[in-house]
């Protein structure tokens, strides 16, 4: 199902609505209430650069244009994100615009990228565990459950460790596949749901206040709290060298990480961002003009949702009347 006629305003307004999802849908999840929001964020991804794909001839250029423009607009609005950040983002366009471009946009395309690009999320995130603590984290794991099943009198529990990965992989699996199908049937809800808003009673964006979200200090303390659990571990089993290699061995990991890696990485942005700004000028001038609009339809939706009774009801009308809206009302 075609958005508008006018295939240069869906992109671009399909390209904002990606690009505020990047820099600031995680505010308004957070709002909600919605549990493990990253989820959401990626199957959203899944779910725009399908759109992008229905509403585009040459589905790979468009999308990988769209990708970096999302890119821009992340580097300006969320200057301090991590790289994974913008990793996520180009693998997410470069592999939606290659399987859509190769396959065309159907139930396996679709099904095929969103396992991919969940996957690739997940997978992102057990790397980074890795490289900060180490496999040190593994094995604290294995003599944790170890020690529990001696309190126990149990048989070992050392495949504890293996099944707790297994189900987190597991569940990004469920995700992408569950964001494959949404990007196919949403266009039609999208519709639906616009003609039945009030559009002459919407909330006022302007009483609206998103209350600012805790990311960093939630990220410091669940470093602390596994790093504690590391340590923890090894002092009981007595293995004091263990303990001490880990305290090191992650504070030097994030040393390299955040005074080698991160600025290296910062200063080849910034010199991206503005030889990019120059190519890219006019389709994200088309994209930037839509952004402040589609930010008041967030706040608009969130008041809207925010009375359902349950998590599952609040992000689902957050969702659809904020995309019909930023899609169909022209202000």
């Amino acid at each position: 199902m075609k958005i508008h006629q006018d295939s240069r305003i869906n992109i671009a307004k399909l390209t904002a609505l990606w690009g505020v999802s990047e820099s600031g849908l995680g505010g308004f999840l957070h709002a909600l209430k919605i549990p493990f929001s990253g989820l959401f964020l990626g199957s959203f991804a899944v779910i725009i650069v399908t759109f992008i794909a229905l509403n585009s001839e040459k589905k790979f250029k468009t999308i990988l244009q769209a990708t970096l423009i999302v890119l821009l607009i992340k580097a300006i609005a969320s200057p301090h994100s991590p790289p994974t950040a913008y990793v996520a983002v180009l693998f997410q366009g470069f592999v939606g615009g290659l399987i859509y471009q190769i396959f065309k946009v159907n139930r396996f395309s679709a099904l095929l990228f969103g396992i991919l690009a969940l996957m690739e999320s997940a997978l992102q995130k057990l790397l980074m565990m890795v490289l900060i603590f180490g496999s040190n984290i593994w094995v604290a794991l294995q003599e944790f459950f170890e020690g529990i099943a001696k309190q126990l009198h149990a048989q070992s529990l050392e495949e504890i460790p293996l099944i707790l990965v297994g189900t987190y992989l597991f569940i990004y699996f469920l995700f992408g596949i569950l964001a494959g199908i949404v990007a196919l049937k949403l266009p039609k809800l999208l519709h639906q749901e616009y003609l039945k808003i009030d559009l002459k009673n919407l909330p006022n964006p302007e009483e609206f206040s998103l209350s600012k979200r805790q990311k960093n200090k939630t990220k410091i303390f669940s470093f602390v709290v596994i790093l504690l659990f590391i340590v923890s571990v090894f002092l009981i089993s007595g293995s004091l060298n263990k303990a001490l290699y880990s305290i090191l061995r992650t504070f030097a990991a994030l040393g390299i990480f955040y005074f080698i890696v991160r600025p290296l990485f910062n200063y080849f942005l910034e010199r991206w961002k503005t030889k990019q700004k120059s190519a890219l000028n006019k389709p994200l001038n088309d994209v930037l003009k839509f952004l402040p609009d589609y930010r008041n339809h967030a706040k608009i939706a969130f008041k809207m949702a925010e009375n359902e009774t349950s998590i599952f009801k609040k992000l689902k009308q957050f969702v659809l009347i904020w995309m019909s809206l930023s899609l169909y009302y022209e202000e």
